[in-house]
């Protein structure tokens, strides 16, 4: 009943995210079912996209295939695959006949009704997996994948004492069917994971690049890669088809000219049968307009630590948004793992390939505005330790001037200034500004660096 169940030779890590699966779905070894041993074991994986969640609960399913009389794989991110598949699941359990399976509600129901009572009887025994004792003992794992919307859940969400396993980019999908959460925020590989994951990839796991180094050089491709599974997969899928070297490899990711096209390329080594690349995975495309703006906005800002009172001002600048209207934006884009929030410090954070993804798909113009008015922002919040001038000047000033002994500012500036450094790294390649913007990061660089 699992048709999932190949295992795959190239997973690599995840050993304690394997460990809270064990711990969390397993059922008990004597499959004993008694009114103290009743209610769903679930656990939820979410994450951004390509970080591995699918990959992840395959894994789970095939290593503890033996530990369960029948695993369900449904995909779940539109409501007519949810219908389709419990159809034919009701087909498989031999609760109806093809010829009988004409109503979605129907057939949902019974596989329902089966797995709130896995030992009522049917007629189709051959599809539990071997080693069940009996029926009235039978125990199931039930895996949701891709159930973004996780509402979409409500009418199928079983009852009984079997284990459900839900990949999601939503957060939401870890406490949404229970009483507290259950499930993780799953977080990039490591560098030297991530590093050893793509060396087996491409072949290299003896460390041996014709330029020496392989690696120290990995290490670098899985850092600028940001620890994500699908990118490491991709790239080395690249590495492999056009021939080259990590040293050539890492030359060309760096150059922006070939980036973009980098993203769009399809040559997956590891998860052949997953439909995205990386620059599609995120689905930035399908935002709409206001969070995609937003986000847009955010790529040039530095990546952690971002305070919620620059972006509620920001989105005032970029459509004229109440705080209100920011929030719907923000839980957008929260939904689909894209940005992350810290409720305590009121801060959002983004993953910095993801940053890479949304600026490679701007056209220079684009760039240069968004640019521009980051810098505007920065400027009117800085505490400038400048005197307030004699004379209203033409160009946009601070909000507080003549600060430079005060040490109340000192953490406002701290706030502010790994956004400064990312202005400056990304300037070399910003074209041609107007004068005033130029002004004003000349002033904001110069103040900065006091």
């Amino acid at each position: 009943m699992f048709d999932h169940s190949v295992s795959n030779p190239n997973f690599y890590g995840r050993e304690q995210v394997m460990n809270l699966l064990s711990e969390a779905l397993l059922p008990s070894k004597t499959r004993v079912i008694s009114s103290q041993n009743t209610g769903l074991r679930q656990f939820s994986l979410c994450g951004l996209g390509g970080i591995g969640k699918t990959e992840i609960a395959q894994e789970f399913a095939s290593t503890f295939k033996d530990e369960f009389d029948a695993i369900f794989w449904v995909t779940s991110d539109e409501t007519a695959k949810l219908d389709i598949r419990f159809q034919q699941i009701s087909v498989q359990l031999g609760l109806e006949a093809v010829s009988e399976s004409k109503s979605n509600v129907v057939s949902r129901e019974l596989v329902k009704g089966w797995l709130s009572k896995p030992w009522r009887d049917f007629s189709n025994e051959t599809e539990l997996q071997p080693g069940s004792k009996s029926l009235s003992e039978a125990s199931w794992l039930l895996i949701f994948d891709n159930a973004d919307d996780p509402y979409l859940l409500t009418d199928y969400w079983p009852q009984g004492n079997g284990s459900v396993l839900i990949t999601s980019r939503d957060p939401l999908a870890k406490s949404i069917f229970s009483m507290r959460t259950s499930g993780i925020d799953l977080e990039s590989l490591s560098d030297i994971d991530g590093a050893s994951l793509l060396l087996r990839l491409t072949d290299n796991e003896d460390g041996d690049d014709a330029e020496g180094g392989a690696q120290e050089l990995a290490v670098r491709i899985a850092q600028v890669l940001g620890g994500i599974p699908l990118a490491i997969s991709q790239m080395a899928g690249i590495i492999r088809r056009q021939d080259l070297t990590l040293r050539e490899f890492l030359d060309l990711y760096n150059d922006p000219y070939e980036h973009a096209n980098l993203h769009g390329m399809k040559f997956d080594s590891i998860t052949q049968s997953y439909p995205h690349t990386i620059a599609t995975a995120w689905a930035i495309e399908k935002l709409r307009p206001k969070p995609r703006r937003l986000l847009e906005s955010i790529i040039f800002f530095d990546p952690d630590n971002i305070k919620e009172d620059l972006l509620i001002e920001l989105s005032t600048d970029l459509f004229s948004a109440r705080k209100d209207e920011y929030r719907k934006v923000r839980t957008e884009l929260l939904q689909t793992s894209l940005i992350r929030r810290n409720k305590q410090n009121n801060e959002i954070s983004v993953h910095r390939l993801v940053q890479d993804a949304v600026r490679a798909k701007l056209d220079d113009a684009t760039i240069r505005s968004i640019f521009g008015r980051f810098v505007c922002l920065l400027w009117a919040n800085w505490p400038s330790a400048m005197p307030k001038p004699s004379r209203a000047p033409e160009y946009p000033q601070p909000k507080a001037n003549n600060k430079r002994l005060e040490v109340g500012r000192w953490p406002l500036c701290a706030a502010l200034y790994p956004h400064v450094l990312k202005l400056h790294q990304l300037w070399p390649s910003i074209g041609d500004l107007p004068d005033t913007i130029k002004i004003q990061f000349s002033a904001l660089l110069n103040d900065a660096a006091w």
